[in-house]
Order: structure tokens, then sequence, then C-alpha cells
């Protein structure tokens, strides 16, 4: 089977999660890195024992020769250049999310990749997962669906893990740009398009720090509300929780990866664990759809889509 060279731009905290999974695959070879910080590439080529080339330029790196596939692991507000001079080459795309830093520039991103007809992919990791296969399965033992909630609580953002110079900016930053994307495109996929109807958004006095508050009402499908409710800087430990509310019982998908269901007669309880990670499952999926154009991938065109939900709220 053909082996996809790929070349890597961005090789920070984010785009670390995937090189080992790249590297375990059978049919990857990294051949290529970017990142601005030599230094960095330097320790990504030790760590990883890799003989790719290094660019200094993520778009002298989209000209390497022999590539099939970009992964885009930078900062948002990069990614719309990187992908169209990708597109231009005729280069798979494989893009972390949210898809771009404007709605303006998810556009021209969809419209590059129709243009050059190139295979496009955004690395939702839910949309891989055990735990949302399941929750779609389990969807109709919950009977008629009355509402949908998405809690997001930090003690602190950026959230200890996660310290970069724009993650908690409002240029590019932000809880909003950052983990809500991951539950619009999910409750797109199971439900259908999030209408939102209204909202409040509350920032720091500076102008410069990103949110630290949001709350939002919408409807799913016309008819289903849809509540989020966010905030940072608060005295409890983190909080992630997309909720199903039917009228026979209720789905929680907490922390990411632990899927609960509760009925009247019985409280939530555990049913899924996050068995593995979503990497290999990704990577599976991008390798079918360059190879025989089958893969079940989220599309930059279902990006867009998210995009202009998220940007309502900012």
């Amino acid at each position: 089977m053909k082996t996809l060279s790929i070349g890597i731009i961005g090789l920070g905290a984010i785009g670390q999660r995937l090189i080992p999974a790249f590297i375990e695959h059978d049919h990857y070879e990294i051949t290529a890195i970017s990142d601005v910080n030599p230094e960095l590439m330097n320790q990504t080529e030790k760590q990883h024992s890799l003989t790719a080339v290094k660019y200094a330029d993520g778009l002298e790196c989209i000209q390497h020769e022999g590539l099939d596939a970009i992964y885009i692991a930078v900062p948002p507000k990069w990614h719309a250049e990187y992908a169209l001079a990708a597109a231009e080459k005729g280069l798979a795309l494989l893009c972390e999310k949210p898809l771009a830093n404007s709605i303006e520039e998810a556009e021209q991103m969809v419209a590059a990749v129709e243009t050059y007809n190139v295979i496009n992919a955004i690395h939702f990791p839910l949309h891989y997962s055990q735990e949302k296969a399941l929750l779609a399965e389990k969807l109709k033992e919950i009977g008629e669906i009355s509402r949908i909630e998405l809690t997001m609580r930090f003690e602190t953002w950026p959230r200890f893990w996660q310290q970069n110079e724009w993650i908690n900016k409002r240029e590019q930053g932000g809880f909003i740009r950052e983990i809500t994307p991951h539950f619009i495109q999910l409750t797109h996929e199971l439900f259908g398009e999030i209408n939102i109807e209204s909202y409040t958004t509350d920032y720091p006095e500076n102008n410069i720090n990103s949110e630290t508050s949001v709350i939002a009402f919408g409807t799913v499908d016309s008819n289903i509300p849809f509540l989020l409710n966010g905030h940072s800087g608060i005295g409890l430990k983190d909080n992630l929780t997309y909720r199903i509310y039917g009228t026979k019982g209720v789905l929680s998908l907490d922390q990411w990866a632990e899927l609960k269901q509760a009925t009247p007669e019985q409280p939530l309880t555990l049913i899924q664990r996050r068995a593995q990670s979503a990497s290999e499952s990704i990577l599976d999926e991008f390798y079918q759809a360059v190879t025989t154009g089958d893969g079940k991938i989220v599309s930059f065109k279902e990006g867009l889509s998210v995009q202009r939900i998220f940007e309502q709220l900012l």
C-alpha cells in the first residue's frame, strides 16, 4: 500500500500530539517539518529520531519535493496562508481547528480546496472517537431530545498545560475558539445546524486578552433548545460537560471522554471511558480519503459551518 509523505507545519503542543501517531502508522512518513523555533525543530527531530528535512519557513516546507500531504498545526491566524499555498500545489490537507481566524479566511480555504480538488480534513478528535460512536448509538434510548447543554468551566485560562503567547489573546485565542468548535461540530453531526438567538460575552478591560465568560442560547434543527455556558477564573477544577436531555434519559460526555447515561431509575453512570486515542482513527480515515476517496473525515466545508457559529459569540 502507498506510503504518504507528510509535511508538518507547527511543532507546538498540538502538533506534537500527532507526531507519534504518524510515526507508528504503517502508511505515513514524516519527510519535512517546519517551525519558527529552530531549537524546537532540533529537539523534535532528536526526540522522535526523525530524518525529515527542516524548514524555518512553512511556505518552503510546502514546496518540499515529493510531499503528498501537509498537516497544519500552527496558531489559527496562519491556517489560511499555508492552506491556500498547499492547495495550489495539489497537496492533501489536514488542519487543526478552528479552520481559520475569520469567516472570510475560512471561505477562502473552502474555495481553494474546491478549486484545486484536494482532500481536506480538520482535526476534530471527537468525531473519530469511540465515545462519540457510542453516544450516537445510544441516542435512540433516551427518547425525544428536549435540550442540549455545553458547560465549560476553567480554573484558569489558558489551562496550566497550555501556555503560549497567543492562546489567551483576543486576536486568535480564548476558549470560544479553542473549545466550542469541537462541540459545535459534534452537535451539527448528530442533530443539525445550531441557530444562536442570544448571547452575552464578557472580556477583560485591557482589550487584549480573550473572553472570560460567555452565555448563549439558541436552537438546534429549529426546535431543540441549545444552551452554552462558559467561564474562566473560578475556584473549581476544570469541568467540561456536553449533556443531551431526552424524555426517557440523559447522555453526558464529561471531560471530553467519559460517556455517562442516566434514566429516571438510575443516576448518571459511566458507560464508556476513552479506550484509546482518536489519533490513530483520524490518520486511518485521512489515509483512506487520500488514497480511495472514502475516508469519513470532517471537511473544510463543515469547518466553515462551525466557524460561522462560534464567530457570532466573539
